[in-house]
């Protein structure tokens, strides 16, 4: 056991000690889920009680899942437990383990990429389902976020002008480098969110909502990730990451190029210069029409 894994026991043990613990009966083939939460967080445990079960069973066929398997666990913690203070503060909430132990640290909620405490709340069930439906296997972060991100929400206009935004500020990622981004620090992770949510988007749309649980079944089956992949898209990881970014070519090339500081300052020259010029031209002009007025 490493000495990260002893003290984020030590801590859910900790943070366990005097906890109230809260467990919501679901309707059929969805997730039981079971709060445990402080006295202080008690009023967000209620919140998470009341969420809509339905979008749940949305994700349970997203991932292909009939059966949601054991209760999850769903740790709230607050600003001043251990549990907080191991993990970066732009860090919302995160999954541990094979068995599926969701942390949440609900007074972070409501930042980019979770709008709200319940879309958090979802995207760890999420992850968790995805892991299940799996068989345990190993699945790519980028996947297992970008197909988190769908099941939180629908992809909108916000989360496309956050994709131009990341990418014209740090540029184009291939996919198979997106997993090293998520360890990185709040900006690589924005990027790699940004990314993974959109490449997902695009294979969704090219391979329809019923891709993921295909997958996920191959891998069920006892492929690995690329060769389930493979075998229900026709292609690869790499060659699928290439053909999104030669569609978006204008981000990945000229974007970056165009909002660029370089960039910015010649544009800025450039123009001075047509304003020194146009002054001068304007000048002689005037100097001219002077002296015609003169010699009339």
């Amino acid at each position: 056991m490493t000495s990260a894994t002893r003290a984020m026991l030590v801590s859910l043990g900790a943070l366990a000690l005097g906890a109230s613990v809260v467990r919501a009966e679901p309707p059929t083939a969805v997730p039981a889920l079971e709060f445990r939460a402080p006295a202080s967080m008690a009023a967000y445990a209620d919140e998470l009680e009341r969420i809509d079960r339905r979008r749940m069973a949305a994700v349970m066929r997203l991932v292909g899942l009939e059966d949601p398997g054991r209760p999850i666990l769903v740790v709230l913690a607050p600003e001043d437990s251990t549990l907080a203070q191991q993990s970066p503060p732009w860090v919302a909430g995160y999954t541990r383990g094979r068995g599926g132990v969701i942390v949440l640290f609900p007074r972070r909620a409501g930042s980019y990429p979770h709008d709200s405490l319940e879309e958090l709340l979802q995207h760890e069930v999420a992850h968790v389902l995805i892991a299940r439906a799996a068989g345990g296997r190993p699945v790519p972060r980028w996947f297992h976020e970008g197909l988190a991100l769908t099941a939180e929400r629908a992809w909108d206009l916000g989360d496309r002008a956050r994709f131009v935004y990341e990418v014209a500020r740090r540029g184009a990622t291939p996919v198979e480098r997106l997993d090293a981004l998520f360890d990185g620090n709040e900006g690589a992770v924005m990027l790699a969110y940004s990314i993974a949510g959109a490449f997902v988007q695009d294979l969704l749309v090219e391979h329809g909502p019923g891709w993921p649980a295909r997958l996920l079944a191959a891998m069920r089956g006892g492929a690995s990730f690329d060769q389930a992949f493979q075998a229900t898209t026709g292609t690869t990881v790499a060659a699928a990451s290439d053909a999104f970014w030669r569609q978006r070519r204008l981000l990945a090339v000229w974007l970056p190029w165009v909002t660029s500081p370089a960039t910015m300052w010649s544009v800025i020259t450039l123009l001075a210069i047509a304003a020194i010029v146009r002054l001068r031209v304007r000048r002689a002009a005037r100097r001219r029409q002077w002296e015609l007025e003169g010699d009339a």
